[in-house]
């Protein structure tokens, strides 16, 4: 409930609205998305928010709309797609002074930890660009952020936003899906890698592989997002 305040707040709803049509004008009505998207932010709709996000992502890993990257994807060849999967997000994690946790109540390839990842290295980019560090530091942050929407978020991330689109058309959770589909589009097209299908089917339920993936997240192990060395 503390969290839906914070969104609900005028200060956060103004900030990222002004946020978005600055940086995003033009991009693919992404500006709309996010106008329309905050309008729904207010105290009185949380019972709604709560209802809905119980019936789209249920009490499990598998609900009718997944928010785990792994859920996405005909993989029927390879049964350790999982594992190699969440080991590469935790690579990836490691790479840039991030650990999992024991008590982290998400997986590696929840939607929320890659979406933080991503602000992550979007802070570190923003950081060498003000301080003005060397260029390699700059290229190492984009280059992060170019594989990992090629590999991670850009390639499922419009398969979920599209499913949410679809299942709570006048609901907030369909609004951020709304939010989600453009606003990933173009950071693929910024960053100049393929973006992924809304289409992409879920994958298979393999019992077995389920084993190999416990929850897990991701907090930062230094003492800031961003530092003056930009690790790899």
């Amino acid at each position: 409930m503390e969290g839906w305040r914070w969104l609900c707040h005028p200060s956060t709803r103004q900030t990222l609205e002004q946020a978005v049509v600055e940086a995003f004008s033009g991009a693919n009505g992404l500006a709309a998305c996010c106008v329309s998207l905050v309008s729904r932010f207010s105290d009185e709709k949380f019972e709604n928010f709560k209802d809905d996000h119980t019936l789209l992502f249920g009490h499990t890993v598998r609900g009718s709309c997944p928010a785990h990257e792994t859920e996405y994807g005909d993989i029927k060849a390879d049964p350790l797609f999982l594992p190699h999967r969440i080991a590469d997000l935790g690579a990836f994690y490691r790479a840039f002074g991030l650990e999992s946790v024991e008590n982290a109540h998400e997986r590696m390839d929840h939607i929320s930890v890659e979406c933080e990842f991503m602000a992550v290295l979007a802070a570190k980019e923003a950081y060498a660009l003000s301080n003005r560090l060397e260029e390699d530091k700059l290229a190492l942050c984009l280059d992060a952020q170019r594989k990992f929407l090629r590999e991670h978020l850009g390639r499922w991330m419009p398969a979920l936003s599209r499913r949410l689109s679809r299942a709570n058309e006048n609901g907030i959770l369909g609004a951020m899906g709304d939010f989600g589909n453009p606003w990933i589009v173009s950071d693929c097209a910024r960053a100049n890698v393929p973006c992924g299908s809304g289409d992409m089917i879920l994958r298979p339920v393999d019992e077995t592989a389920e084993t190999f993936a416990g929850p897990c997240g991701a907090t930062n192990a230094a003492a800031g997002l961003c530092s003056t060395e930009v690790e790899t």
